[in-house]
């Protein structure tokens, strides 16, 4: 028969200190607590210490890891403590356990129920567990909990009580903390009293493949410091000037929400950094809405004349008349309606930067007079007789062939050779389609708040959409397409129907190329992101937001090694 024990008293924790129970041996630099040497560890660190085995191993390993060493620790507390402390019946040790935890700082225990029956071996006891600070840690890396988290407390627990009882116990968490309960709940029962659950509390406490568990473990930290060598050998090997500029680039794209993320633009932006320092004429290729723009604005800030004027023109947004007024002025009387001497955009440059945007579209008679002016450093004005020295750097774009166009005699050969000097050629977004969700997540932020809105994400058959879709327009289309979806969105996320009717469509594709396209962007992106993170298959599912099994199965398919 049961009989119920007397609860712990609370009262008793006030004739206790831990210092009574510590050996501090400072000239040794040992601490001891019954006998054992222990570690002061702050919870800080166990937390970081417990994300990273999570983050490792995934939280179904990493949870039987902390049962087991829960149990092996409160098994070995209880047999030292029993030793040092000649116990009367087992019953007192469990109360000395309770008190032992609170007293370490782990957690503050309250015995709520406490029943044994020496004589069958019946078990039963329910704690509730105040502030815990593994409830803590794990709200702070990973938010509210769908399950208990405290497993390293119930593997104490468990330990605790079969050493002090000598048969085996289990402790179940029934509610926690992080789960968004006031307090942790535990109820204690013997093996046989947990009825058709007992095999898979022994399983997670005793299982066989725990073994294998710690090897990966030993395998993932292996890895990790072959990678952080790695890493740090490349970092070795890079030009000092290279690095600053990667730095100086980064920040400016960041601070303008520019995302970069795919190998593509990563190697523009390197482009970018290295002519930005010099004084060299610069030409830009890419599509409409590609990024162009801001591309020079980038090498015109990180470059020497970033203190001096930055002067845009679209060339194809002028008639050859006003472009030649615009760019080289003209004096008073030169042509009706000219009352007043105006300078022209390369004077107001200074020594700053002009950028000539659709260059390709400029007229024959004004490109003999940009060629002047990037040869001799001299314009003269619409209507005038002197010459003006200017100083500016001229920084130009198309999204025409320009070198069709010098075939087709349009162009003159000798100003394209002027002004390709160097040439960095922006991708189109179809090119680098791993760049879509990042900047779709960042357009639908930016957007909900322009439209005071709770628009937080995009669903998955929405993202899949924008995927697929060829974007003529590239991320100027993407941005004003997430802008409509937010704008028309009845809820938290984006939805396929509210995406513009040429995104949500699907193209009508031959039967014969159905799935060619995509393949083959598929095994381009998957290539530039490995080369994106020299191999690394962890980072490479993350950066796709896919799992490392998917990544890997996809690269046993496309004939991918991963190496860099």
């Amino acid at each position: 028969m049961k009989a119920r024990q007397p609860l712990p008293d609370p009262a008793d924790l006030a004739h206790l200190h831990i210092a009574e129970l510590l050996d501090f041996r400072p000239d040794e630099g040992i601490i001891r607590l019954h006998e054992q040497r222990v570690v002061l560890l702050s919870a800080a660190a166990m937390g970081l210490m417990r994300k990273e085995l999570i983050d490792t191993l995934g939280i179904d390993t990493a949870r039987c890891l902390f049962l087991r060493f829960g149990f092996a620790d409160g098994y070995h507390d209880a047999v030292s403590l029993r030793d040092r402390s000649a116990w009367v019946t087992p019953l007192e040790g469990l109360r000395a356990g309770v008190l032992l935890h609170t007293l370490e700082g782990i957690v503050r225990a309250e015995v709520t129920t406490l029943e044994h029956d020496a004589a069958s071996g019946r078990f039963e006891e329910e704690m509730v567990w105040h502030n815990s600070y593994v409830a803590e840690h794990h709200l702070h890396h990973y938010g509210k909990s769908k399950a208990p988290v405290c497993w390293s407390l119930e593997g104490y627990a468990s330990g605790y009580a079969s050493a002090c009882l000598g048969q085996e116990v289990y402790f179940r968490e029934t509610a926690c903390l992080a789960q968004g309960a006031p307090s942790c709940t535990v109820v204690g029962k013997d093996a046989e009293s947990w009825g058709d659950m007992c095999e898979a509390l022994r399983f997670d406490y005793h299982g066989d493949d725990l073994g294998r568990q710690v090897e990966r473990i030993r395998e993932a930290v292996h890895r990790r410091l072959q990678e952080i060598e790695r890493r740090e050998r490349h970092v070795a090997k890079r030009e000092r000037e290279l690095d600053l500029l990667r730095e100086r680039v980064a920040r400016e794209a960041a601070s303008k929400h520019f995302i970069a993320g795919s190998a593509a633009m990563q190697e523009v932006l390197e482009l970018a950094g290295r002519v930005a320092p010099l004084d060299t004429t610069v030409l830009v290729y890419g599509e409409s809405g590609t990024g162009k723009e801001f591309l020079v604005r980038l090498i015109h800030d990180q470059s020497p004349r970033a203190g001096g004027p930055f002067i845009s023109i679209n060339c194809a947004a002028l008639t050859e008349t006003l472009l030649e007024s615009e760019l080289f002025g003209h004096v008073r009387g030169a042509f009706t309606g000219a009352e007043r001497d105006k300078p022209g955009l390369f004077e107001a440059a200074g020594r700053g930067t002009l950028f000539l945007d659709e260059i390709g579209e400029v007229a024959p008679t004004v490109q003999a007079k940009l060629l002047r002016a990037l040869q001799e450093r001299e314009i003269r004005r619409v209507g005038g007789e002197r010459t003006i020295k200017v100083e500016a750097r001229v920084v130009a774009a198309t999204n025409r062939d320009l070198r069709a166009a010098v075939a087709a005699g349009t162009f003159r050969e000798d100003l394209y050779f002027r002004l390709g000097a160097f040439v960095i050629d922006v991708p189109p977004l179809r090119d680098r389609t791993e760049d879509i969700p990042p900047l779709v997540h960042d357009f639908v932020r930016r957007a909900a708040t322009r439209a005071k809105k709770d628009v937080v994400s995009v669903s998955p058959e929405a993202m899949t959409a924008l995927m697929h879709y060829r974007w003529p327009g590239n991320v100027r289309e993407l941005e004003h397409a997430i802008e409509r979806a937010v704008i028309v969105a009845a809820g938290p996320r984006i939805r396929v129907r509210e995406l513009p009717p040429e995104v949500s469509q699907k193209p009508v594709r031959a039967a014969s190329d159905s799935g060619f396209d995509l393949r083959t962007q598929e095994r381009a992106m998957i290539e530039r992101a490995l080369e994106r993170f020299h191999g690394n298959r962890r980072d490479t599912a993350e950066a796709l937001k896919i799992s490392a099994v998917t990544l890997w199965r996809k690269m046993k398919q496309y004939g991918l090694s991963g190496t860099p």
